[in-house]
Parts: C-alpha cells; structure tokens; sequence
C-alpha cells in the first residue's frame, strides 16, 4: 500500500523551547510531516539535507544563531532561498516584522499561536509555492518552445541564393530572430534585386513573416520575373497570410544589367540617400503605404526610376539607426546619419563603424530596435 505521508508536505519547525514545538506538531501532524529543530545551527542542517522542507516555522529569539540569522543563511543558498520563510515569535513590534520580511521571510505570526490561522497561513503560503514552481516550470517550457522556434526562423531564413556582390551592409537585431530582413540576388539576365525590410515590432511576431517573403523574393528572381509583379505578390502574402497588426516597410530596388539605372520603391522606410563623391544627390521619400497593409500596392507610380553611373552608392536604413537615443532622450537624427554615409561612400568608414558610433551616443549596446544600414554600390 502506498505510504499517506509521502504526499504530504513537509514543514521544518524551529524554536528552542520544545513545548512550543509540541503545540505546532499538534496542530499540524494530520495534514504534515512535522520536523523539529532546537536551534539554528540544527535548522540549516535540516533545511540544506535532502529532502528539504517544503515551508520552515523560525522563531526569532534563540540563543546563538537568532531566526535573522537563520533567513541569511537560507537566503544566501540558491538550494534553500525559495523555501518559504514563516516567522512565529512573540516579538508583535513593526520593526522587527519589517525587518523579518525584508530579509526574505514570506510570513509573521505572533505567539500564542491560533491554530486555524497558522493552518491557514502554511495552507496559503505552500499553494504560492506550488503555483510559483509550476509557472517556472511552464516559463522552462515556453523558453524551450521560444529557442526551437527561433531556431527553425533562423535556419529558414539562411540561404544560399543571398548575393552580396555590390553591397556593404550592418545587422544589429535586438533578438536572434529580428524583424529586419535584407535579400539580394541575380536574376538570369543580370539584374540585381535588392529588398531591406522592417517588420512591425521585433522578436518572434516580427521575424515569423520573413520566410515568407525570402521564398517569394529568391524564386521570382531566379525565374527573371518583372519586379513590379513580384512586389504585387509580396504585398498579397503579406496582406493575406498575416493579421492585421503584422506588415513590412521596406525599399525595393532593382539595379540594370548595366548598372546604369535604378528602379525604387519606398514603403514606409526612412529617406533613402543617393550619393555620388561622398555628397548627397536624391534623397527618396516613401511613396507607398507600408506592405501587407492593403490589398493592392501602387507598383507603376509608387516608384522612382533613374540615372546612375560607376562609384554611384545607394543608402537604404532602418528607423532603428536614426531614432537610436542618448541618455537625455536626443535623437541621433538624419543628419547624423548622413554625415556617416558620407564617410561610407569616400571609403574612409565601414558600416560596422556606425554600430560603434551609436552604442557611444545611446550609452550601452542595448538597443530597443533593429539597426540595419545597406549600402548598394553601382
């Protein structure tokens, strides 16, 4: 036959008078398994000895090691600092009870006991415990499930098909799996598609879409379709397999077999920068409404279509790197970041310079959003 006392709870009495813990024993033997102790030092033996007690019953003044005392010693070991901490004691002063709880105890009980209230009191604290242990556990579970999905995200979004002929780039996420995305890729008769995207938000609700739109992305541009077709459907996925509080800002750009022209959208993203010998020529406004918003997205004059020749460099940024703030809550501004591309595009700076820069204006390398610079050189 199964032994009863084995589901019971076990609750550690300390008091160095034995009559006192004769009166508790009573109270509680026919739902606990009592265990005694006389003194401190006898306490922590118990409470650090396998199996450890569920709750401890302290009392305060004893001689040599005082109840305080005990809590210390029991809070300063990760094996023993979760057991629940109930002072029983005739000291009734506020600052001693405040002291108790300070210290780590959950609970104060002034002799003589009442036992239903004591009952009460260990009932309330354990079933605390209990729920504390088990959301643990479930944040264990949850944690886990996070890091395997995350995983899947990450290896989903690595891929052979990613170009990064003609480009110079930085990505700094705020999590593993960020809500930016950069693709580029060839089609087969020489043009260059270029897509840097932001995701509402970051982590996983962020960077769960991104998968989607690298197999749209890479299979058009592996089948050399045209890119205003392209981008219709990336808008539709977007549109369709998301809710609605989940879309994409992002530039789109495709770069001419012969590199002598650029096609552009805007959606959503900070100013794009054209520059050409270090000096800005275009600055490109969005012209279209964020991706997976709407149902349709303007392709044919959504756009900006232009000129360009060799040394020509393209800058497409996240919000993430102007709006990076300093300890007084400045931001780090347009301006800022055009001085830095200046620098990028005589080749004097590289864009993990810029990363270096902002952890120096906003103080520390933790950031509240995705940073993400790209720089397309024609």
């Amino acid at each position: 036959m199964p032994n009863p006392s084995m589901h019971k709870p076990s609750i550690l009495i300390v008091d160095d008078t034995p009559e006192n813990i004769d009166v508790l024993k009573e109270t509680l033997k026919n739902d606990y398994i009592v265990r005694p102790a006389l003194s401190g030092a006898v306490a922590l033996r118990i409470a650090t000895a396998e199996p450890r007690p569920d709750l401890i019953l302290l009392d305060i003044m004893m001689p040599g090691m005082d109840g305080y005392e005990v809590v210390r010693h029991l809070q300063a070991d990760e094996n023993t600092r979760e057991i629940p901490v109930i002072f029983i004691t005739a000291i009734s002063d506020m600052e001693g009870e405040l002291k108790g709880l300070e210290l780590g105890a959950v609970d104060y009980i002034t002799k003589p006991i009442n036992p239903p209230i004591v009952r009460a009191r260990i009932h309330t604290h354990l079933a605390l415990r209990e729920a504390r242990v088990k959301l643990e556990e479930q944040n264990q579970i949850l944690l886990h499930e996070r890091e395997l999905v995350e995983d899947i995200i990450t290896r989903m979004r690595s891929t052979k098909s990613f170009d990064d002929r003609f480009l110079r780039y930085l990505i700094s996420p705020v999590d593993r799996s960020n809500g930016d995305i950069l693709l580029s890729s060839f089609t087969p008769d020489g043009r260059q598609w270029v897509l840097v995207g932001d995701f509402t938000g970051h982590g996983l609700p962020a960077a769960v879409a991104a998968p989607l739109i690298s197999h749209v992305f890479y299979t058009r541009v592996r089948e050399g379709k045209n890119i205003e077709a392209t981008l219709e459907e990336i808008n539709a996925v977007l549109y369709q397999q998301l809710p609605v509080n989940i879309f994409m800002v992002g530039c789109l750009a495709e770069i001419s077999a012969d590199r002598k022209k650029i096609k552009l959208w805007n959606a959503g993203m900070p100013q794009c920068v054209f520059m050409q010998e270090g000096r800005v020529q275009r600055k490109f406004d969005s012209r279209n409404t964020p991706l997976g918003i709407t149902a349709q997205v303007d392709t044919q004059n959504g756009h900006e279509s232009f000129d360009v020749q060799e040394g020509n460099r393209l800058y497409i940024f996240s919000d993430g790197v102007s709006e990076v703030c300093n300890p007084e809550g400045e931001l780090f501004g347009y301006a800022r970041v055009e001085n830095f591309l200046a620098g990028m595009a005589t080749g004097s700076k590289i864009p993990e310079e810029l990363l270096a820069l902002l952890e120096e204006y906003h103080g520390s390398a933790d950031f509240s959003d995705d940073i993400t610079l790209v720089e397309i050189l024609v």
